[in-house]
Parts: C-alpha cells; structure tokens; sequence
C-alpha cells in the first residue's frame, strides 16, 4: 500500500522547499498514525472514519495509491456497518411488532449508529423513529427524551418531524413555552407536507391530540389510514392511531369499531404487540358501555402480552378500563387503587405521557372514594389529588385546549363537594357552562352526573332530578349504559321513581332553545336550523341537547308530541 518515495524532484515538477517538505512528511505520519489506528479500532463506524482520515492525508502527502486503497477499505468498511445496520433494523422492527420491546429499543440504537456510521442518514433517521417509537411503547421517558433530542436536529428529518420532537422534548422538559409553538408547528405542517414522510402524518396527528385538537388529529389519521390502503403491512397502526383518536374524543363506539378491525389485521399480520395495544382501547370501550366481561377479557388479554414483553401503553389502557369500570359501578375505592400507580408512577404500570389522560379519572375516584373517611385523611387526600391535578390544568391553560380546561373544572367541582360543599354549587356552575359549549356528550353527562349526585347529598333533590335526567339521557345517547343506569339509580334516590313519565312543560326554555326545538318539530334538519337562525350547526345541535335534557324527552319524535301537547 506504500508508494515509492521519489529520490528527487521529478523532470518538470516544482522544487520542494523546506516548508512543503515538512508539511509532506508530516500528512505521511498522520496517515500511517490513522492507518495504524484504524486496525486497533473495536468499532465499525470509528474504523471507518480514520481509514477515510488517512486517505485523506495520503492525497495531501502526494501519495495517490496509497490514498486510493486506504479510501478503498474504508468504503468497505462503511458496507459493512450499513448491511450490519440493515441487519439490526430487521430484527429491531420484529421485536417491536411481536417480541420484547426493550430488545427492540437497543437493537434500533444500534442500527441508527451503524447506519450513521455509514453515512446513510435516512437510515438513521428511520432507526432512530422506530426506537423513539420503541421507547415510547416501554414507558422509558428517559430514552424518548434522548431519541427526541436527536431526531429534533436531525438533517434527514422533515421539518414537521423535527418540530414534533423539539416540542416533544420540551414538553418532557416542562417548557411548555417552546414545546407548544413547535408542536402546532408539527400539526400545520403535517397537514400540509403529508407526503413528505411517512412518519409525517402520524406524529403530527399525535402533535394536534396534545394539542386538543381532535377534529384535526382525526383527519390526519384517517388520511394516513387512507393512504396505506394499499400496503396492508402499517393499516393495524394506523387503525389504533384512529382508535385512540376516538377514545380521546369520547367516541368509545367509534373507538371500539376501528379497534375491532385493527385487531383482526394485526393478529392476521401476527403484529402481537399492536394488538395488544387494541385490546386496550377495546376493554376502555367495553368499560364505558358496561360490559364488565368484555372489558375484564380485553384487558387480562391485553396486561398479559404487555407483562410479557415489556408494552407499558397497553397496560396503561387495560388498567385504565378496569378502574373506569369500579368507578362506574361505585367501587372508588378500588378504582383509586388501580389508577393511583398510573398517575403517581410509584411502582408497576405507568407512562410518563399517558397519566395526563388518567388523571381525571383518578381525581373523580379520589372525592367518592373519601367521602366516609375521617376529616384530616380526607384533607390530605384532596390536597394530593389537586396537586396531581395541577399537571393537567397548567397544560390545558398553556395550549389553550378548552375540552381539558372543562375536565379540570369538572375535577375541582367534585373535589369542592367533599372538601367544601358550599362552594359546589358556582364550581360546577362554571363546569358546566364549559363542557356544554365544547365538551363531549360523555363529558357532559358526567359532569350532570357529578352534579346532581352533589346536590343530592346537600339534600336539593328537585334541582338534583334535571341534571340526573340530563345524565342519563346523554349516557344513553352515547351508549354509555352502565353510567345511565347509575344515574337512574341516583334519580330514584332524589325521589323520582320512574325516569319516565310526562315531559316537563316548554316554560323551562329559553327563548332560544324554544325557537331551536320549534323549527325541528317542524321537520327541519339541525343544519337547516342553523342557517335560518344564522348559528352554527354544532349551536343548534348544543341547544337541542339541552332542549331534551329539560323536557325530558329522548327523541324528534317525542318532542314534536311535547310541544303539540302544550299549544294552547
């Protein structure tokens, strides 16, 4: 590999002076320093780069061959790391679609270095996303935070996907300054650049559900899941993608529906660790419509592939499904058991992005279940779950996300009735007026729920009774049965033996409701009483909601009769 060294100065050449001798001599030690080094070197990628540095050197010293031949084997060398990193990849990919996830994790790490090493940066960028995505289903904060940091400032990264991980890891930060701005970024751009990357969609589809924008994050989802029609190998993610989008939004029907074929496809696709996390959402539905078998089956199936192979979003959910199902059937005090760990990270399931979500469910579990116990236990659990509470509400206030900041008054309220019962009253007051104008119907019905149970307690049945009615009138329009019939257990404990019964006179609405529930007894569709009352849709369908809710009614049908019964 050593080229003859001239006795001379060649016929024609330029003489050497002392200078660009020693200059010469040297980039030859170096070279042969970095070539020498390069053997010793127990890594691929570093054998690589000092082969690459000594060819280098050799050009400088006037020495071609020996640079050709150095630059040769380290072009080799490089080969070797990228069909190593092709290799990690692979078998990366299939612990994360079916075996131990941390395996999964360590193996894309090293893909993402060979491949770096390689100088194969959309490799890199594509290892370093499904161990980002291995992190995230182990519940490691810690790594998520690292692949963030390094995706955020990638160079092969789109731009949506480096503002998602910026945001990302500022939010892990608690900068939530920073980590906003970035994440609406990633939301507007995915739309926008959805082609760009595959990953594209996806993550800016988790950016608008951070950011309380559910409507834009199921769009993103269903064009995502539009776009890999074809390739049937990403469509049992995508539909779990959509699943919890829907779950997020209280559309547990629609959320159980797209979990039931993502399941069907990825047990077909033998994708075991995707369909674990699909018999969560399954058991969260299964929970909230009231089939306690159901639920109990979907979780102990889901908790058993997670146990197994280290799936922290899966068990959040199935452990998740079982507490919202004591809560349902008045047993707080073992739903605090079983979502404390969740939100308080104390031992077993929890995930560092997850126990946002559980929060209030947790809070709710804690004012029930502390009813009966002794003032100063009482106390202190309240003030541990505001504190708890407060994740949630500094984040709902920093994105402006006005479904979490009705959740958070919701949670104050019930906090309020067990610590404070005279203040009750205006907390669920403003509650109230919030989730009716942009909460779900689920949202809306628990908090009636809440409500009216509270002024029952405070021996107000008559006022109890509409919200109860409301409650349960709501939990069965959404198909939330279990809940609809705590509520008609709550009503005939207010005094009202029947939920039935005549509907109450049209004296209770506002003018405005009466003109709503008019043009629909007419025959008009909501979308055509909005533009006659130059509203919005979703106004008139807020508005025919509390028009059923105070006559006590359930249908058009059944209002039309209402309102033809009270003509004069």
């Amino acid at each position: 590999m050593r080229d003859p060294q001239p006795a001379g100065p060649r016929p024609g050449s330029r003489r050497r002076t002392p200078t660009t001798e020693r200059t010469r001599r040297l980039h030859v030690r170096c070279s042969s320093a970095l070539a020498r080094s390069a053997e010793r070197a127990e890594d691929d990628g570093a054998r690589a780069r000092r082969l690459a540095a000594a060819a280098d050197h050799a050009r400088r010293a006037g020495l071609p061959r020996r640079a050709t031949a150095l630059h040769a084997l380290s072009l080799r060398r490089k080969a070797v790391s990228a069909a190593r990193g092709q290799t990690e990849l692979t078998r990366g990919l299939q612990s994360l679609r079916a075996g131990e996830v941390i395996n999964a994790r360590e193996a894309l790490h090293l893909a993402a270095a060979l491949y770096r090493h390689a100088d194969r940066p959309d490799d890199e960028l594509t290892a370093l996303l499904h161990a980002a995505e291995a992190s995230w289903t182990a519940g490691d904060g810690a790594g998520y935070a690292g692949a963030a940091l390094r995706i955020g400032g990638h160079g092969a990264a789109p731009e949506a996907v480096r503002a998602y991980f910026r945001g990302i890891a500022a939010a892990l930060r608690c900068d939530h300054a920073r980590s906003v701005p970035a994440l609406r970024a990633a939301s507007l751009r995915g739309a926008a650049a959805a082609e760009s990357h595959p990953a594209v969609p996806v993550l800016a589809c988790r950016a608008a559900l951070m950011l309380g924008d559910v409507s834009h994050a199921r769009d993103l989802a269903g064009r995502a899941l539009a776009r890999a029609a074809g390739p049937q190998r990403t469509v049992p993610e995508l539909l779990g993608l959509l699943a919890l989008v829907e779950l997020v939004a209280d559309n547990h029907a629609r959320a159980g529906a797209h979990a039931e074929r993502g399941l069907e496809a990825a047990v077909a696709a033998g994708r075991h660790n995707t369909a674990a996390q699909l018999r969560g959402t399954l058991a969260m539905a299964a929970a909230v419509r009231g089939d306690a078998a159901a639920c109990r089956d979907h979780a102990r199936r889901a908790l058993g592939t997670a146990q197994a192979h280290g799936l922290m979003v899966p068990a959040v959910l199935a452990t998740w499904s079982l507490g919202l199902l004591d809560l349902a059937q008045q047993r707080p005090r073992a739903a605090v058991e079983l979502l404390r760990p969740l939100v308080l990270g104390e031992s077993g399931v929890h995930h560092f992005a997850w126990r946002v979500r559980v929060i209030p469910s947790f809070v709710e579990a804690v004012a029930l279940a502390v009813a009966g116990l002794p003032a100063p236990a009482r106390k202190r659990a309240c003030r541990q779950a505001r504190l708890i509470l407060r994740t949630l509400e500094e984040w709902a206030e920093a994105t402006g996300d006005q479904p979490a900041r009705a959740t958070v008054l919701h949670c104050r309220a019930v906090l309020a009735v067990t610590a404070a019962p005279a203040c009750a009253d205006p907390c669920f007051g403003r509650a109230l007026a919030l989730v009716e104008r942009v909460g779900s119907e689920f949202a809306q019905a628990r908090t009636k729920l809440a409500f009216g149970m509270a002024l029952r307690r405070l021996r107000r049945p008559g006022d109890a009774r509409a919200h109860l009615r409301g409650a349960m009138l709501l939990f069965e329009a959404c198909g939330a049965e279990v809940w609809a019939e705590r509520a008609r257990d709550e009503m005939r404990a207010a005094g009202q033996a029947e939920p039935g019964g005549r509907p109450r006179p049209a004296a209770s609405l506002t003018p405005q409701q009466l003109r709503v529930a008019r043009h629909v007894a007419e025959g008009r569709t909501n979308r055509e009483v909005a533009a006659l009352l130059a509203v919005s849709h979703r106004t008139v369908d807020h508005h025919l909601r509390n028009v059923f809710a105070a006559l006590g009614i359930r249908s058009r049908v059944e209002l039309v009769h209402a309102l033809t019964a009270q003509q004069p």
